[in-house]
């Protein structure tokens, strides 16, 4: 039910899209024939790589640096993606930063950037496309965190940033219905520059891969999977809902009695 050719020459905005899940979103949609629009925050060299694979797929990528987290930023960037691409068919508000470890005495500050990076700047982005989106019937795919659905007390504010998000999509679904679908994926444990640490020690993979019933991490084209079937006419649909894509890890409690 992907149909995949609904999504060729399709105008596609991603933000923090040259690594991780981002860079396996934007080449996802490459792949399905897209131009592609994404941002990056610091490493330039890294997002002229991503954007010379999106180019030997023989797809458009522009690309440049911007800070998703600053509304005033996040709405340029808007603009000048749909200036470069001719407009905007999807968006996919994904650049993210790692979570805070622990509940007690976390910073303001430390809120402030997750929230600002997590939820603001994700709402500025869609904000700004709506525009855009109301005009081709588009469509909003929000990157959230299985997290955001469970209690993560070790990871306070960026668990409460991410149920914020998935708030956001049922209520943007609504806002924006009927010309503009709002959806939202939750990934679980991905292997990813921010995992990397817990991914690099074999007791911390381990217990991940003990208590997923897949029996392995995501990897970043799992969540580009469900980002681009959520964005196409297969799914057209569904809107206001999250596609968990965990690996089943939610029922994680149940394998633990089993075993």
């Amino acid at each position: 039910m992907n149909d995949r050719s609904t999504l060729a020459s399709a105008k596609v905005l991603v933000t923090g899209g040259s690594r991780g899940i981002g860079r396996a979103v934007v080449l996802a949609f490459a792949r399905a024939g897209a131009e592609i629009a994404f941002s990056y925050r610091r490493d330039s060299a890294i997002a002229r790589s991503t954007a010379q694979e999106v180019a030997a797929l023989g797809r458009r990528a522009y690309h440049r640096a911007s800070d998703a987290a600053d509304p005033t930023e996040a709405a340029r960037f808007v603009r000048d993606a749909a200036d470069a691409l001719g407009g905007l068919d999807v968006v996919v508000p994904n650049a993210g930063i790692a979570p805070t470890t622990g509940f007690e005495g976390v910073e303001p500050a430390r809120w402030a950037e997750l929230s600002s990076t997590l939820l603001v700047g994700p709402y500025a982005t869609v904000d700004a496309a709506r525009p855009y989106l109301r005009s081709s019937r588009g469509s909003v795919v929000l990157v959230g965190s299985i997290a955001g659905l469970r209690a993560y007390p070790e990871e306070l504010p960026y668990s409460a940033a991410k149920a914020g998000l998935l708030s956001l999509a049922r209520s943007l679904a609504l806002a924006y219905a009927p010309e503009v679908r709002v959806n939202a994926v939750a990934p679980g444990w991905v292997h990813s520059d921010m995992t990397r640490t817990l991914y690099d020690s074999p007791r911390g993979r381990a217990a991940i891969e003990r208590t997923t019933p897949r029996g392995r991490w995501g990897e970043p084209d799992d969540v580009a999977a469900a980002v681009l079937f959520l964005a196409s006419e297969g799914a057209r649909f569904i809107t206001g809902e999250t596609l968990v894509v965990d690996g089943g890890e939610q029922l994680a409690w149940r394998v633990g009695m089993l075993r």
